[in-house]
C-alpha cells in the first residue's frame, strides 16, 4: 500500500495510519497502550488477559506453526492503535478463547466480567456462522453480522481488527481458501468498515484482498503508482510548501498539520476501471490534507486557497454541511497550479481527521475515568450512522413475514442499499439519508417509511415540485409530498432501484391482489367449518358425551397440537375427508380419558364452603345466650342425641352421646345436659361426614353425588382412595344437610348403589 508524503515541522501529526504488522511479544502491545492508558489498574487487568490467553492457547499453532497468541496479540495490537478502552483490549485478547478451547463464557465472566464475556461471545457467534456459510454468503449471516453491529459496534470494531491480522497472514493458507476469504473480506468485511467510517482499515482491508483476488491487475496498478511517483511526490511536497507558506505568512491561518495522502492500490484500480479513466487523468492519486483547529478556520482556508489557485467546476464537495452517513466531514476541492498539476486538497478539524480515519471506532476512544453507558453510546452512534436503524428495520420486517422470498431478499437488500456507491439527501429536518447511487424519489419515501411510500405523488427537491421518478442527487433537500388517495402500480416496479422499495411495492401489489378472493374464500370457509361443527356436536350429544365435552381452550390446544393454525382449519380438513367424524371427536372435542367420577369431583372442589352462624341452636336449660359450639369430632346433626362439655377457655362443646372424647372422658363432671333448639336448627344446614367402601368402578363417586343431590344434599369435599390390586374403593364426603332423618336417607340410599358394601358416619371408628 501506497504511504503519506508527511511535512515533519509539527511534532503532532494527523495522519493516523494503522502499522498491520503481526506482533510477537507482549511488550510491543503495551507500548502502544501506555501511549494513552496511564491507570495501572486498567494496565495489569490487560496483562492479566494476555496471560490468560496465552496459557489457553498454549500448544495451539498457526499454519506456518508459529504459536497461536500472535494472533490475538496483533488484533488487540491494532485495537490498541485505535484506543480503545481496556475491555475492548482484553475482549480482542480473549476473542478465540471460546471458539478454540474448552473454557465457557460462564468463566471468562467470572474471570473479567460480563462486559468482556458478552463482547467475547458475539464475536464469537458471528465468526462461527461466517466459517459454516463461507461457501455461500446467505441472508442468515449477514443479518447475525450486522444484527451484533446494532447491538454493540464493538463486536465488528474488534472482528475488522481480527480480519486484518488474518489477511496479513492469509499467505499461510492453501489458494482456494485464500480466495474464498479474500472475496468475503472485500465483499463485506471492507464495506462495513467503510459504512462506519474505519478508512483505514477498508483501505487495508481492501488492497490486502485485492492482491489475493487479482495479482496481475494488482501489480500493474503498483507499477503504474510507484513508476512517477518520486515526480509526483516532489510535486505534491512543492505545493505543500507553498500552502503552508501562504496561509501561515500571509493569511495568518493556524494550522495544525498539513501533508499528502496517498490513494491505495484498489481504489485507483477501481477508479480506472469503473469510472474508465487513464492512470494520467486520476488528479488524486496524491491528496494534500490540511488539518486546522476550527469549523471557521476550514471555511477561511478554502476561501483562501480558492483565491490562490484554480478550482475546477464541479469538483468541490461540502461534507461539513451535509456529512456523510458514516458521519465523515471534510471539504473537498480539486484545483489548478500555474503550473499546470491537477491535485485535491481535504480541509478539517483534528475532530474530523480523527472520525474520517477511525469512524464509529472513535466513539470508543478511551478516555480515563469514564464510566461506559454501552446502550447511551450505541445510540449516540445509531443516531449519525444510519445504516444501523435500517439494519434492524430489515430483521423487523424479516421477522413479521414468513414469506420465503422476503426473507430470500435480505442478501440482495443488504448487498444492494448497504454495500453501493452512495448519495447523501435530506429531509427538511436537516437529517442525512443514505441511498444508492440511481435512487428516485420513490425510493427516499420508503425509506422514510413504508406508508410514506405507499402515498407518495412526488417531493419538492430544493424547493421545486418533482416527479416520483426523478433521479436524486447528494447534498439536495427533499421533501416528500402525499396523498390518501394514492397507491402503489406495477409501474412503480420499474422507477424504484433500492431492493427494500421494491420488496414493498411487491408486498403490497400482492396483497391488493389477492385481497377480495382472500374475503370471499374466508366466508366460504367460514360457513362450511361451522356445518362441520354442527354436525360434531350432534354427534357427541348422541353419544351422550357432552360432560367428556373439552372447554375451548383444551379444543384450541389440541387442533395446534396436530399442526393446525386455527379450529377453522381443522374443521376444514375434516370436511376435505382428512378425518372422519368420529376420529375429529375423539382427537379434538372429548377427553377420553375423562370419567363422570371425574366431573363430579370438579364439581365438589369448586364448591365455595360458607360457614354459617350457628349460635344458639342448642339451649341449655332453656337458656340460648350461653356460646356453644358442635364438637369437631363428631360433628352432631339435628336431632341427634347430644351432650354438652364444658372446656377451659372455648366454651360449651357440643358431643354426640356416644362419642368417644367424652365417653372415655375422665372428667364426667364437665358433662351438661343440652338439646336442640328447633327455632334455629330448622333454618340451618350442617356439616357433617359418611364414610364409604365398595368394588371399585367407573362413576362410582359420579352415582354417589346424584344421589346426594336428589335427596338435597351437598358435597363439601371429598376424600377418596383406591386399591388397584384388591380393586377397592373408599372414601369420606364431608356433606351439608338438614337433621338426622336425612342423613339415614343418604346411607341408604347409597347403600342401594351398586358395588357399595357399607356406609356409616364418617366419625366412627373402623
Amino acid at each position: 500500500m501506497a504511504g503519506f508524503v508527511q511535512k515533519k515541522h509539527i511534532k503532532k501529526t494527523y495522519n493516523n495510519i494503522l502499522d498491520i504488522i503481526e506482533i510477537r511479544e507482549y511488550k510491543q502491545l503495551e507500548t502502544e497502550l501506555k501511549k494513552y492508558i496511564f491507570n495501572k489498574k486498567e494496565l495489569r487487568e490487560i496483562e492479566m488477559a494476555y496471560q490468560y490467553a496465552y496459557e489457553k492457547h498454549d500448544g495451539q499453532l498457526r499454519r506456518n506453526g508459529d504459536p497461536y497468541i500472535y494472533h490475538p496479540l496483533s488484533t488487540a495490537y491494532y485495537l490498541a492503535q485505535l484506543k480503545m478502552g481496556p475491555k475492548t483490549i482484553i475482549a480482542g485478547l480473549l476473542h478465540d478463547i471460546l471458539e478454540d478451547t474448552p473454557y465457557t463464557v460462564e468463566d471468562l465472566e467470572t474471570k473479567f466480567g460480563e462486559e468482556v464475556a458478552n463482547l467475547v461471545e458475539s464475536v464469537t457467534k458471528v465468526s462461527y456462522f461466517a466459517k459454516e456459510n463461507r461457501e455461500q454468503l446467505k441472508s442468515e449471516y449477514l443479518r447475525k453480522l450486522y444484527l451484533s453491529m446494532a447491538k454493540d459496534i464493538r463486536v465488528i470494531i474488534i472482528k475488522i481488527a481480527d480480519r486484518l491480522h488474518n489477511m496479513l497472514t492469509i499467505r499461510n493458507l492453501p489458494e482456494a481458501k485464500q480466495i474464498v476469504i479474500a472475496r468475503e473480506t472485500l465483499d463485506i468485511y471492507s464495506a462495513i468498515a467503510h459504512r462506519i467510517g474505519m478508512k483505514n482499515a477498508k483501505s487495508f482491508l481492501e488492497d490486502l484482498s485485492f492482491e489475493v483476488l487479482n495479482p496481475v491487475d494488482y501489480q500493474k496498478t503498483k507499477a503504474l503508482m510507484d513508476s512517477d511517483s518520486e515526480k509526483r511526490t516532489q510535486s505534491i511536497n512543492a505545493i505543500i510548501a507553498d500552502i503552508d507558506q501562504y496561509l501561515r505568512k500571509e493569511k495568518h491561518i493556524k494550522l495544525l498539520d498539513i501533508f499528502g495522502r496517498a490513494k491505495t492500490v484498489y481504489s485507483v484500480y477501481r477508479k480506472m476501471n469503473m469510472v474508465g479513466k487513464q492512470f494520467e487523468e486520476i488528479n488524486d492519486v496524491l491528496a494534500i490534507r490540511i488539518i486546522t483547529k476550527s469549523v471557521d478556520d476550514c471555511y477561511k482556508i478554502l476561501g483562501f486557497i480558492h483565491q490562490k489557485y484554480t478550482p475546477l467546476a464541479k469538483r468541490f464537495k461540502d461534507y461539513i454541511a451535509t456529512p456523510k452517513n458514516n458521519v465523515y466531514q471534510s471539504l473537498h476541492t480539486t484545483l489548478a497550479d500555474n503550473s499546470g498539476n491537477i491535485f485535491e486538497v481535504q480541509i478539517r478539524t483534528e475532530a474530523m481527521d480523527e472520525i474520517a480515519e477511525t469512524g464509529a471506532a472513535s466513539h470508543w476512544r478511551y478516555k480515563e475515568g469514564e464510566v461506559v453507558d454501552i446502550a447511551k453510546k450505541q445510540k449516540e452512534i445509531d443516531e449519525q450512522i444510519d445504516v444501523f436503524n435500517r439494519i434492524l428495520d430489515l430483521d423487523r420486517q424479516s421477522s413479521f413475514d414468513d414469506n420465503a422470498s422476503i426473507k430470500d431478499s435480505i442478501e440482495n437488500t443488504l448487498k444492494e442499499d448497504l454495500f453501493t456507491a452512495s448519495i447523501y439527501v435530506l429531509t427538511p429536518g436537516g437529517a442525512v439519508k443514505t441511498l444508492p447511487y440511481g435512487s428516485t424519489v420513490l425510493d427516499f419515501a420508503y425509506r422514510i417509511h413504508t406508508e410514506v411510500g405507499e402515498k407518495t405523488i412526488g417531493a419538492k427537491i430544493n424547493g421545486v415540485f418533482s416527479p416520483i421518478n426523478t433521479v436524486l442527487k447528494s447534498g439536495e433537500v427533499v421533501e416528500i409530498k402525499t396523498s390518501s388517495k394514492q397507491e402503489p402500480t406495477h409501474e412503480w416496479l420499474k422507477i424504484v432501484v433500492t431492493a427494500a422499495a421494491r420488496n414493498r411495492i411487491k408486498k403490497y401489489l400482492s396483497a391488493k391482489m389477492t385481497d377480495e378472493n382472500i374475503k370471499d374464500k374466508k366466508e366460504e370457509n367460514r360457513l362450511i367449518a361451522k356445518k362441520v361443527e354442527a354436525t360434531i356436536n350432534a354427534y357427541i350429544n348422541q353419544k351422550d358425551w357432552r360432560w367428556k365435552r373439552k372447554s375451548n381452550e383444551e379444543i384450541l390446544e389440541s387442533v395446534k397440537k396436530l399442526g393446525f393454525a386455527s379450529l377453522e382449519d381443522f374443521l376444514l380438513a375434516q370436511a376435505k375427508g382428512e378425518y372422519t367424524i368420529a376420529e375429529a371427536t375423539d382427537l379434538v372435542y372429548i377427553d377420553k380419558n375423562y370419567s363422570k367420577d371425574d366431573e363430579a369431583l370438579e364439581n365438589i372442589k369448586s364448591k365455595v364452603v360458607n360457614n354459617l352462624d350457628l349460635k344458639n341452636d342448642i339451649v341449655i336449660d332453656g337458656i340460648t345466650n350461653i356460646k356453644t359450639a358442635l364438637a369437631s369430632c363428631c360433628m352432631p346433626i339435628p336431632y341427634e342425641n347430644v351432650v354438652g362439655y364444658v372446656s377451659k377457655g372455648s366454651g360449651i362443646k357440643v358431643h354426640l352421646d356416644e362419642c368417644f372424647n367424652i365417653s372415655n372422658s375422665e372428667d364426667q363432671k364437665r358433662l351438661i345436659a343440652v338439646q336442640w333448639n328447633s327455632a334455629v336448627a330448622e333454618s340451618h344446614f350442617y356439616t357433617t361426614k359418611i364414610r364409604y367402601y365398595g368394588i371399585d368402578r367407573p362413576n362410582l363417586l359420579y352415582d354417589i353425588s346424584k344421589v346426594l343431590t336428589s335427596l338435597k344434599a351437598s358435597i363439601v369435599s371429598a376424600n377418596l382412595s383406591s386399591d388397584e390390586k384388591l380393586l377397592t374403593s373408599s372414601g369420606v364426603l364431608t356433606i351439608k344437610i338438614k337433621n338426622s332423618d336425612q342423613l339415614n336417607q343418604i346411607i341408604s340410599a347409597i347403600k342401594s348403589i351398586p358395588s357399595i358394601n357399607e356406609v356409616e358416619r364418617g366419625y366412627k371408628q373402623r
